[in-house]
């Protein structure tokens, strides 16, 4: 093999890897919402915020509710990135620790304390949407 026909050869190497790259990147970047119930909207009237996580690649709002029996429950909600939030009118401060809200939000299919949520309200009628150009599900 000459010289050139070598540098041709690397070069259609570095093409085949970058082309793989480009097209397993927007696959790779994302996951799905197969284990939430999409369909179905639920809403917790009365949630305490835990915590607010305002990160990359997701937010994470956690928030302690009282169930039917009782029991304080540990839940955890997966809202977008910073970057589609603040457009949206909510900041790194518009959650705190100690609101009482209520949520709406897609639960997980499995009966775990996760979801992605919809929406929040505060007390004062205020509404924050997360994802505003979803359609609204049905409100259990």
């Amino acid at each position: 093999m000459t010289e050139s026909e070598g540098a041709y050869v690397k070069r259609g190497g570095f093409l085949a890897v970058v082309l793989l790259f480009s097209m397993t990147s927007p696959v790779m970047a994302h996951h799905g919402t197969a284990g939430y119930d999409m369909a179905n909207m639920s809403t917790l009237a009365k949630a305490t915020i835990t915590e607010i996580e305002w990160t990359n690649p997701h937010c994470q709002i956690r928030f302690d509710v009282t169930n039917d029996k009782g029991d304080l429950q540990h839940w955890t909600l997966e809202a977008p990135p910073p970057s589609m939030l603040a457009p949206r009118e909510w900041t790194r401060k518009s959650l705190q620790a100690g609101d009482a809200v209520k949520i709406e939000f897609h639960a997980a299919k499995n009966g775990s304390p996760f979801g992605i949520i919809q929406r929040v309200t505060f007390p004062d009628g205020k509404i924050l949407r997360a994802y505003p150009d979803r359609p609204d599900s049905k409100t259990e």
